[in-house]
């Protein structure tokens, strides 16, 4: 059936003129996106089946189909994976995780809620959205053995989606946290001329893209994957709780290495070295001369999987942007006719073509083709240039499946959900935030005055 498919969009794609590279990355992505999301075949079986179709359908050469290898992505799931495991053996997720238990650990709703403001509140202090999953994945695995959520158990799924793309969507409404909302702003002052204000861009965009959308999040992962959590293991003469013991010098030594990656990370734009690169070193500190994971014990473990779907989503999206269907799509976008629409048909056909944007080329191509469009979509049109600009955030912060956001990938890969699950929750936030979080963020910038400027 995804053949049939496949071969259909593809005649259907030549009959409306694409040809060569755009044609051929087109149906070969629809046909592996096809096999994702359904899962009927391991997700990589399919990685290395999209590999193998782009190096001989296409001329891309292997520098863009193979660049998930030289990605800093691929290689924060690696050391994500060493670090989980060094915060495992050292006993210091576990630590974490008490400590999260006493607030949490009561309920399942709350927990889901609290790993959820966790999340947004990180991207405050820390603006690599794949630093974050790479910092909360192992804590939240911790949690979930601490109150019962053992592997296989819907709750252990629900919170890891949750929290992943809280990290994801929820970080959108904070300009500088994740990549598709700088490449926007820069785009915008050098294209465009407008600069956007940490303080406007987070009044516009926090009320409805952060807190409605994360109760959206917490209440579809709650009817999605129900769950209850057991009462954390108690040690102790007449159930008193004993008293926890000081830090021991390996979990010393492992806080001083995150301490150290968190401080690299967030000095990022002083000296250049991608988020991907300090994992690298502090993984190889793990390993190495801090002595807290044994090499041997981490090769027994260690599933290459995850890392062939990081890849071969990461050369999926190099893949669309060379080969070129998002040039194709500018002439149609650029003579798109707002002028003759009312003001709230307008907002619904930019936020509709921002979602489709981020459907066609991910979340991290999207505002690289929308904003340079911004002058002629908001010509003529009933909203000023700046809502047109804002629009495409909505777009950005909602993800129908699963391939859009790399962070969520590397976040599945680490915790090691599925795609069946991920695709399901990814669709299901969707369907309550398009009735929801779309028309109340008309609202909000109607009543702020945003859709009159």
């Amino acid at each position: 059936m995804l053949l049939g498919i496949g071969v259909a969009v593809g005649v259907a794609l030549f009959a409306a003129g694409l040809r060569g590279n755009t044609l051929a990355v087109a149906v070969v992505v629809l046909l592996c996106l096809g096999y994702w999301a359904t899962g009927w075949l391991p997700d990589f079986v399919v990685s290395l089946m999209l590999m193998f179709l782009l190096m001989t359908c296409t001329s891309l050469g292997a520098n863009v189909v193979f660049s998930g290898f030289t990605s800093s992505a691929f290689w924060l799931v690696f050391s994500g994976a060493v670090i989980g495991m060094a915060l495992n053996v050292t006993g210091l997720g576990e630590r974490v995780a008490v400590r999260l238990a006493d607030h949490c650990g009561h309920a399942y709703g709350l927990a889901l809620a609290g790993f959820v403001a966790i999340a947004f509140a990180l991207g405050i202090v820390m603006p690599s959205t794949l630093g974050r999953i790479a910092i909360l994945t192992p804590i939240v695995l911790s949690f979930c053995d601490r109150v019962g959520l053992t592997p296989g158990r819907p709750g252990r799924t629900g919170l890891m989606l949750a929290t992943a793309l809280a990290s994801c969507e929820l970080s959108t409404a904070i300009l500088p946290a994740n990549l598709p909302n700088l490449v926007m702003a820069g785009t915008a002052e050098a294209v465009l001329g407008l600069r956007l204000g940490y303080g406007e861009y987070a009044i516009a965009l926090v009320p409805t893209l952060a807190m409605v959308r994360g109760v959206v999040l917490v209440a579809v992962a709650q009817r999605l994957f129900p769950d209850r959590l057991s009462a954390p293991v108690i040690t102790g003469a007449n159930d008193i709780p004993a008293p926890r013991p000081s830090m021991r010098t390996d979990e010393k030594r492992l806080l001083g290495a995150l301490v150290l990656m968190l401080v690299l990370w967030l000095t990022e734009p002083w000296h250049h070295i991608a988020a991907g690169w300090i994992g690298l070193g502090i993984a190889l500190l793990c390993l190495g001369p801090l002595r807290l994971v044994n090499p041997d014990a981490f090769l027994k473990q260690v599933k290459l999987a995850p890392l062939w779907f990081v890849a071969a989503i990461i050369g999926l999206t190099a893949a669309v942007d060379h080969a070129g269907p998002a040039n194709a799509l500018r002439p149609a976008l650029a003579h798109l006719d707002l002028a003759q629409m009312s003001t709230m048909p307008a907002y619904l056909v930019l936020v509709g073509l921002s979602i489709a944007l981020v459907c066609l080329v991910t979340s991290n191509a999207a505002p690289a083709l929308f904003t340079p469009l911004v002058p002629a979509l908001a010509l003529g049109a009933p909203l000023g240039m700046k809502a047109v600009l804002l629009t495409q955030t909505v777009g950005i912060s909602t993800i129908v499946l699963p391939y859009q956001a790399p962070p969520l990938v590397l976040a599945m890969a680490l915790a090691g959900v599925g795609i069946r699950d991920a695709t399901r929750y990814c669709l299901a936030t969707t369907l309550v935030a398009l009735p929801s979080v779309v028309p109340l963020t008309a609202l909000w910038w109607q009543a702020i005055g945003r859709l009159h400027q």
